[in-house]
């Protein structure tokens, strides 16, 4: 593998979106452990879906500004998900 090649896997893996389904990043009051897990996975599997961005076909740099919109644009519908379902995001 080309060491270039390698370091732009690297890069992308490390801007991968990352969703609390540990139960530890959003709070609701009253609710149990099974159905914040529950609408935690919900929401990550929606958001997973929720983006969207041409496929340049040119590579590089390009795609990895495309996936970090994409990631965010993910995180959003993450979060926004979370709201909708009474949660606010946990003090640490």
């Amino acid at each position: 593998m080309r060491p270039a090649l390698a370091v732009a896997l690297l890069a992308l893996a490390g801007c991968a979106p990352h969703f609390d389904v540990g139960g530890t990043d959003w709070a609701k009051p009253d609710a149990h452990v099974q159905q914040m897990t529950l609408d935690e996975s919900e929401c990550a599997r929606a958001a997973s879906r929720a983006y969207w961005t041409p496929d340049l076909i040119l590579g590089g740099l390009l795609d990895v500004v495309r996936v970090k919109i994409e990631n965010g644009q993910m995180e959003t519908s993450f979060d926004s998900c979370m709201r909708r379902k009474g949660y606010e995001p946990a003090r640490s």
